[in-house]
C-alpha cells in the first residue's frame, strides 16, 4: 500500500450515547491519507458527534478511533496538534481583525516572528481575505467571510488532517466557491480532508470517497462512482403519434421499456446510460423523436434507495 493510499484514520465499532439515545451506533470505516473524505447525512445523523470524537474533544462509549496507529483520546495535546477542526460555531474573537485572530491563534501553537508572518499571509490568501479585509474587525464580516476566517483559524498549525463541520451553512455563492477552492488547495499539499455536509452537490463535487451516515449508522461507504452505480439512469422520450404502430417493436427490442400514461411517451432505466442504444434503435427504425430527457443518478437518489426517504426529510 502506497503512502498516498495508506490509512490515516481507522474507526472501529464506535458507539456514542446521549442519555439513552445512540448518536453513533457501532460504526466502522477507514480514511486514507491525502483524500477528501465526505460524511454525508441529514441533520442529526451523528456527523458532528463523530468529528468531536475524531478531534479528541469527546470520548466514545465503546469502540476505538486511531490516528496514524495511535488511539485518539481526549486532551492528547500532541495528537490534537496534528488535527485541525472547523466547527459549525465561529471559533474566533469578533473584536479582533482577521489578521489579529490568525496571529493570536498562531501564538497559541508556538509560531512567532517571520514564520508566523509568512503563515498568516499564506492563510489570508488561501481564504480570500488577503486584501483590505485582513485588517477589518471580524464582527463586521458577512456570514461567508466569517466562515472563511473560521477555516483559516484551523490552518495556522498546518494540520495533517483537517475536519470541516458543515462549513458552508448560510454562506453566499462567492464564499462557498472560495471555501471549495481553499479546500482543494489545502488538499493538494497532502492534507487529508474530512468534510461533513447535508448538501449532496458538495459531496459530489469535492470528495474522493463518501460515507453516508443516517441515524448514527454508516449505511454506505465508497467512491462516488460506486455509490452512484447503486441506482439507475433513466431516460424518458416521446415519439410522434404516426409511429405508434411501432410500439410493439420498441417493446420487443427493449424488454425493460415502460410506456408512460401519455400516449407515445416511454421510460427506460438502466445501470448503464441507455441513450446510445435507444437513439440507434429509433434512427434505424426511422421512428421520429419529439423529446428526450436523461435523468442521471445522484446522491439524493442513492440515499432514497437505501433509506426509503429523501435526505432532507
Amino acid at each position: 500500500m502506497t503512502q498516498a493510499h495508506s490509512v490515516i484514520l481507522k474507526i472501529d465499532g464506535l458507539t456514542k450515547l446521549h442519555g439513552q439515545f445512540k448518536a453513533l451506533n457501532s460504526i466502522s470505516f477507514n480514511i486514507n491519507r491525502g483524500e477528501i473524505f465526505g460524511l454525508l447525512g441529514p441533520n442529526g445523523a451523528g456527523k458532528s458527534t463523530l468529528l468531536s470524537i475524531l478531534a479528541g474533544s469527546s470520548k466514545p462509549h465503546t469502540g476505538t478511533a486511531c490516528f496514524d496507529g495511535m488511539q485518539i483520546q481526549p486532551n492528547n495535546l500532541k495528537l490534537r496538534a496534528r488535527i485541525g477542526l472547523v466547527p459549525q460555531d465561529f471559533a474566533f474573537y469578533e473584536d479582533l481583525t482577521a489578521k489579529e485572530n490568525l496571529v493570536f491563534f498562531g501564538n497559541l501553537y508556538g509560531l512567532q516572528g517571520t514564520l508566523l508572518t509568512k503563515k498568516v499571509n499564506e492563510i489570508l490568501e488561501i481564504i480570500g481575505l488577503d486584501d483590505g479585509k485582513a485588517n477589518q474587525y471580524s464582527k463586521y464580516f458577512s456570514g461567508g467571510m466569517k466562515r472563511r476566517l473560521n477555516l483559516g483559524i484551523a490552518l495556522v498549525h498546518s494540520p495533517e488532517v483537517l475536519m470541516l463541520d458543515e462549513p458552508t451553512v448560510g454562506v453566499d455563492p462567492q464564499s462557498r466557491n472560495r471555501i471549495f477552492e481553499a479546500i482543494k488547495t489545502i488538499n493538494a499539499t497532502g492534507t487529508t480532508i474530512i468534510y461533513t455536509t447535508h448538501y449532496m452537490e458538495e459531496a459530489e463535487s469535492l470528495c474522493n470517497r463518501i460515507a453516508i451516515l443516517d441515524h448514527g449508522e454508516i449505511i454506505a461507504c465508497d467512491t462516488l462512482q460506486n455509490l452512484l452505480s447503486l441506482t439507475k439512469t433513466t431516460i424518458n422520450f416521446s415519439i410522434i403519434e404516426n409511429d405508434q404502430t411501432k410500439a410493439g417493436l420498441l417493446q420487443q427490442k427493449l424488454p425493460t421499456l415502460k410506456q408512460a400514461t401519455l400516449q407515445g411517451s416511454y421510460s427506460l432505466a438502466s445501470h448503464n446510460n441507455p441513450t446510445p442504444e435507444i437513439i440507434n434503435l429509433l434512427v434505424n427504425e426511422k421512428i421520429q423523436i419529439i423529446s428526450m430527457q436523461l435523468d442521471s443518478p445522484n446522491l439524493e437518489k442513492v440515499f432514497l434507495s437505501l433509506t426509503g426517504r429523501h435526505l432532507r426529510d
